[in-house]
């Protein structure tokens, strides 16, 4: 695992390493170098000592992705027999091939024969059983997800607990931010920088970022990769003993596009029902 430190790798996994005790370290080891770390529970595993034993890892973070120990079963062409994997390579394969504003829930895995769950031809309860995972903060691959009859990725969460940061969007989207700013702003290390108003450095590194985010705002046909963004970069975030002492701050706050985790149609059906049209003109 360390030997993935400075390669810029920004999805993880120790392969069918199912062990509880190694999960606290993996987020440690994601959170310092920015890497989503995949991991998983052990095979046949139950709801209730996943989230038991989640619990007492504690691990509640966006660092790392728990997958519930429902292993999947896949066909090895190249020897002609059936094996049985952890779900991490799957899900790590389809996270990789997605741009990183995405979520993995919902998106279809391929080459799957079934799960052990699927094999004894039981199905997730969604309430329930889904439900409970989700709670938890531990995702599973179930067949069928939301759109039709595929295996695939059911929750699309990390392991935290907040709402606000617990989906696969906001991991790769940060960590994505954070390497490229990484990478592209130290271009701007070593040059000069002065205390007046109309500082050109402070106005080039701030135009370079803003430019950035804006080729990566929706343009009203497209939804783009982010919602929306504001930068600074001028003399009121660089105050003259900042500058002093070799400074220079960029205050940038970027807004993540949501993702549809509950749809809800709202249907009044019946002989009785007064249908009324309204006109919209798009705004």
């Amino acid at each position: 695992m360390y030997a993935l430190r400075n390669t810029f790798t920004s999805i993880a996994m120790l392969a069918d390493c199912d062990e509880s005790t190694s999960w606290t370290t993996q987020v440690a080891f994601g959170l310092s170098e920015g890497i989503y770390m995949i991991a998983v529970g052990p095979a046949g595993d139950s709801i209730a000592n996943a989230t038991a034993t989640k619990a007492s890892a504690g691990i509640d973070s966006y660092a790392l992705k728990l997958l519930f120990g429902d292993w999947i079963y896949w066909q090895d062409t190249v020897n002609n027999v059936i094996r049985l994997v952890s779900p991490q390579g799957f899900v790590a394969g389809r996270l990789a091939n997605l741009s990183p504003e995405q979520s993995s829930l919902n998106k279809p895995l391929y080459g799957i024969v079934g799960t052990q769950k699927s094999m004894q031809n039981q199905v997730y309860s969604a309430t329930a059983e889904i439900g409970a995972l989700a709670q938890a903060g531990i995702d599973v691959v179930t067949n069928p997800i939301p759109a039709g009859n595929s295996f695939g990725v059911r929750i699309g969460h990390n392991a935290s607990s907040n709402p606000v940061v617990n989906g696969d969007n906001y991991t790769r989207m940060t960590n994505y931010l954070a390497y490229t700013l990484n990478s592209a702003m130290g271009k701007f290390v070593g040059k000069l920088q002065s205390t007046q108003k109309n500082d050109p450095l402070r106005r080039q590194a701030g135009s370079t970022i803003s430019s950035w985010l804006e080729t990566m705002k929706g343009d009203g046909d497209n939804v783009g990769m982010i919602d929306d963004f504001s930068n600074q970069c001028d003399d009121r975030n660089n105050p003259p003993n900042r500058v002093a002492l070799g400074y220079m701050q960029d205050d940038c706050k970027v807004r993540y596009l949501g993702v549809v985790e509950k749809f809800i149609v709202n249907l009044e059906g019946g002989q009785s029902v007064t249908v009324t049209r309204q006109s919209t003109q798009p705004t």
